[in-house]
């Protein structure tokens, strides 16, 4: 991509103000970065990479691009985050730091997003594990929920400390003049799938790629209306790009799927079971790496956590299967009382429980389908409109040399597609689609119509007298976030917290207050997590799957509360909260507490808690010298339960013999 095109990209037809900037958002691990695309040259699948020996730890080595060699980066390692195997989803990202260029390897690519500057903060002044040099600023979306560090490229690309990498990239960049004299010849894609096939729209058309929140359906609209889509206030028309190409709906198609293995398995328990009952052979699949589940999770990928959960608890119910139908037939025993019985007793309930989790699966497709696919926002004629397209492939950059007219008899009327690219030998081919007769100029201008009529009748219902009911209601009613702590339930205002999350891995500090559990990384900034038992002077509980870390503000500061489940968000009438009894509220160290709800007639009793009062004042000065640092005051007890994170000496030497152990694997050759 030249300059010229990048700067055309990054400007919206409906510029919302004069300092939106786009960056190209990836993820490591649980964190989130982003990296302005002014400086993304391109996105593209792993190459062969060939490893560089006596190269920095971080150094994954070269990789051949277009006849340039390209150092790649092992980005995980430079973050100092453990090395993990590469997926479908991972993506190398060709970076121009101003002085050299480089691809880092990221878990995946996951939107191009718009920001205003007035969203970015400086980096904090502490961050585990990645140096707080790489990060030029933190990206607040969503009111603060959702943090992306933005990163510093000069920084993450030192190339002082690479010196073949400054000299590689060096040549890039001189390379890259002789580029940009033919980058006319070239078209640049941002392709996607849809079923099996790949297609793509001209980048200079893209504004964005987002993921899937609420779409609100419209009434009588069209079959490919798939409803409005808020971004940053405008509603846009959101159409299913499946529909309009004529394919199976995507949900559909993966229901399609599961319930195609629900009768095959029923089939094959069927077959088992007779050859039991006969004594004769099985003549079924014995072979797990054969089985059409494991052939679909092998290429099965999902971002969703749900859909994740069972897809595993189905694989290891497989896996434990197989194994016992191997061993039952080593015996070969077929027609016996016992084999009977086996299948009674070990088979069946295990194939029973296979089936209830595919249902299980079908039920959490249907929900979180959409945390898969990805909306196109795309320049069409005079409108911006939303495109729901099942998965973003990746950004890429290819001769027009490669690309050949739609064939007359695979082209409808409206003439969708602009032409089909042939890659790796016409291995790969990509259907470029023409964005403005994809929908006619009349569709257009109804869709733009839709939003604008949506948006007045949305004004219009706003009335006062509703307002006013509405207002009214909130002020007699209070939303809590309860959880239980030992034997009690506990409450806090909705409004007080900030995120709910698993409990990472948290760092123990020396000499830290009694209650302080250590420090955890949260996208990138170090907070204290308070051991919540600790405080309340309980007796210590191991962490488990239930157990949460609430996230507050504490004296203008992140923290954590570590509690031993949360239970639901619950909303109640103010005249069911009583004031805390004299008896407590008398003593300095209890003002935390703000009540007592009486739940069902007072059936259940949740204690209200005021997180901004839970420390009193030699707490919270304590709590304000929480830097990361292992400078902290004496721990007030002899005995508390660290939460374990392994020394880091442990930790560099296991990286190193992972990064080892892959480098030996690798092919000493760069790919041509």
């Amino acid at each position: 991509m030249t300059k010229n095109e990048l700067e055309n990209h990054a400007v919206d037809s409906s510029a919302l103000t004069e300092d939106i900037g786009q960056l190209v958002v990836f993820k490591l691990r649980n964190e989130e970065f982003g990296v302005d695309i002014n400086r993304v040259k391109e996105i593209v699948r792993l190459p062969d990479i060939t490893s560089i020996p006596r190269s920095p730890d971080y150094v994954a080595g070269v990789c051949n691009l277009r006849g340039n060699v390209l150092p790649v980066i092992e980005t995980r390692i430079r973050f100092s985050m453990e090395p993990e195997e590469r997926t479908e989803s991972t993506r190398l990202l060709v970076v121009d730091s101003g002085l050299s260029i480089m691809g880092l390897i990221v878990d995946n690519v996951r939107e191009v997003m718009r920001m205003n500057s007035s969203v970015i903060d400086p980096p904090p002044s502490v961050c585990q594990s990645i140096d707080k040099a790489f990060l030029d600023g933190v990206v607040k979306m969503d009111d603060g929920k959702r943090l992306i560090l933005k990163l510093n490229l000069k920084e993450v690309i030192n190339v002082e400390d690479v010196q073949y990498a400054k000299n590689t990239g060096q040549k890039m960049q001189e390379e890259q003049e002789i580029i940009e004299d033919i980058v006319l010849e070239e078209k640049h894609l941002v392709s996607f799938k849809i079923a099996k096939e790949e297609y793509a729209f001209d980048i200079d058309k893209v504004r964005e790629i987002l993921r899937v929140t609420d779409i609100t359906t419209v009434p009588n609209a069209s079959p490919y209306v798939r409803g409005l889509f808020t971004v940053r206030n405008q509603l846009l028309p959101v159409l299913d790009l499946r529909v309009l190409l004529g394919v199976e709906n995507y949900l559909s198609e993966r229901l399609k799927k599961v319930d195609d293995m629900t009768l095959e398995t029923e089939k094959w328990e069927s077959v088992l079971k007779n050859a039991i009952e006969s004594g004769t052979e099985f003549t079924g699949n014995k072979d797990i790496k054969k089985s059409s589940f494991e052939i679909w999770f092998k290429k099965f990928d999902t971002s969703s956590d749900i859909i994740q959960a069972n897809t595993k608890k189905l694989q290891k119910l497989h896996i434990d299967l197989f194994e016992y139908i191997n061993k039952f037939y080593e015996k070969q025993d077929f027609a016996s009382e016992q084999s009977q019985l086996f299948f009674k007793k070990s088979i069946a309930p295990l194939i029973e429980n296979i089936l209830k989790i595919f249902s299980d699966l079908k039920l959490s497709l249907k929900t979180h389908i959409s945390e898969d696919q990805r909306i196109l926002v795309v320049e069409t004629g005079s409108t911006n409109i939303g495109y729901l397209v099942d998965d973003v492939n990746e950004v890429i950059r290819i001769p027009k040399s490669v690309i050949d007219e739609t064939p007359g008899i695979a082209s409808s009327k409206q003439k969708e597609l602009q032409g089909v690219a042939k890659l790796d030998k016409g291995e790969r081919l990509i259907m470029i689609i023409n964005e403005n007769t994809l929908v006619t100029v009349e569709e257009q201008r109804e869709l733009a119509g839709l939003a604008a009529d949506s948006k007045k009748e949305e004004s219009i219902e706003n009335k006062d007298d509703i307002q006013e009911t509405l207002a009214q209601k909130n002020l007699e009613e209070e939303q809590l976030v309860t959880f239980e702590v030992g034997k009690e339930e506990y409450g806090i205002s909705i409004l007080e917290v900030q995120e709910i999350n698993r409990l990472e891995e948290i760092t123990t500090v020396p000499r830290s207050p009694y209650y302080i559990d250590g420090v955890t990384n949260l996208r990138g900034n170090v907070i204290p997590v308070i051991n919540v038992r600790k405080l309340f002077d309980l007796d210590t509980k191991e962490v488990d799957d239930k157990t949460r870390i609430i996230i507050v503000d504490i004296n203008d500061k992140k923290t954590g509360l570590r509690v031993d489940q949360v239970n639901e968000v619950l909303r109640l009438s103010k005249k069911d909260i009583d004031q805390t009894p004299a008896i407590i509220s008398g003593d300095t160290d209890n003002n935390f507490i703000d009540g007592i709800c009486k739940i069902k007639g007072g059936e259940r009793m949740v204690i209200l808690l005021n997180t901004k009062h839970i420390l009193n004042q030699n707490e919270l000065k304590q709590l304000s010298s929480m830097d990361g640092s292992s400078t902290k005051k004496q721990a007030k007890k002899k005995e508390t339960k660290k939460v374990v994170e392994k020394p880091e000496v442990e930790k560099e030497k296991k990286i190193e013999t992972k990064i080892s152990t892959k480098k030996k694997k690798k092919k000493l050759e760069i790919a041509e």
